[in-house]
This record gives C-alpha cells, sequence and structure tokens, in this order.
C-alpha cells in the first residue's frame, strides 16, 4: 500500500511539474535545426580525421559556402550551454560545435575557426567580437593579432 501510494504522489507531482502549453519551450542551440545529412556532411563531422590545417580551412569555407558555419568548442564530459548562444547563432548565422572530451587537435580547431571568424567579420562588422563566447578555441588568439 505504501509504495502504490508513493507512485500515485510521484505522478501526480510528476504531471504538477509537468510544462503546460503557455510556457515557451527553451532551446539551447540552433544545431537542431540542421537535418542529419546536413551535420554528417559537415566540416565538423570530418575535422576529427584531419591531420593538415589547410585542409581545416578549406571545411571551414565549404561549410560558409554551404550556409552552415560553425564555431567550434572543447568541452568535457557535459556540453557547456550558455543563454545567449541561440541568439548569437541566429543573429550572426553560425552556429555552435562542442566536441566534449576528444576531438581534433587544437591546431586543426583553430584553423577552421579562424576562417569562420574572418567570415564574421567580412559580413557582420566587428559587433560580434564582443557577443561572441569567450571560450571558442583559438578566439582570444585571433582576437589579439586583429585589432
Amino acid at each position: 500500500m505504501k509504495f502504490i501510494l508513493t507512485l500515485f504522489i510521484g505522478i501526480l507531482t510528476l504531471n504538477l511539474n509537468a510544462q503546460t502549453d503557455d510556457e515557451q519551450t527553451v532551446i539551447f542551440s540552433r544545431i537542431g535545426e540542421l537535418s542529419d545529412e546536413q551535420l554528417n556532411n559537415s566540416g565538423t563531422s570530418k575535422l576529427t580525421f584531419v591531420t593538415d590545417k589547410k585542409e581545416a580551412e578549406k571545411m571551414a569555407e565549404l561549410d560558409i559556402e554551404n550556409g552552415n558555419p560553425f564555431l567550434l568548442l572543447m568541452g568535457g564530459i557535459a556540453p557547456t550551454i550558455i543563454a545567449t548562444d541561440p541568439q548569437f547563432e541566429k543573429k550572426y548565422g553560425i552556429y555552435f560545435y562542442e566536441f566534449g572530451c576528444t576531438g581534433p587537435d587544437n591546431e586543426i580547431i583553430i584553423a577552421y575557426n579562424k576562417i569562420v571568424f574572418e567570415y564574421l567579420n567580412k559580413t557582420h562588422g566587428k559587433n560580434w567580437i564582443k557577443e561572441v563566447r569567450d571560450d571558442v578555441i583559438g578566439f582570444k588568439e585571433w582576437e589579439k593579432n586583429n585589432k
């Protein structure tokens, strides 16, 4: 009887805490807008196998050409999500992509991101610099060299 009562209270609590129709769903990233095919064909999915910085730069250029540029991050076990990420992604037409614990060499990520930084500068001026995440790989060094 105690088990049934506990189960009933648990279900009741779950229902009371469930999201109602008038509550807004929080979206953490625009990456969900991409199809599996777009994501699988992007440079980001192939960077782990790249050993040459020029090849990483070409992949970034191709992603830009295809309308799917990414800013690459390295994370840990759980991704770091910042509340302003979706607004930044939408405003500047990019996607944040976090590799997690393992991923390409830092030099490969920096080469890719450098091309995307230059693209953002070319298309949006320097406004994006004040809004971009500080943990984008290679950003601080790029910013220092491009002041």
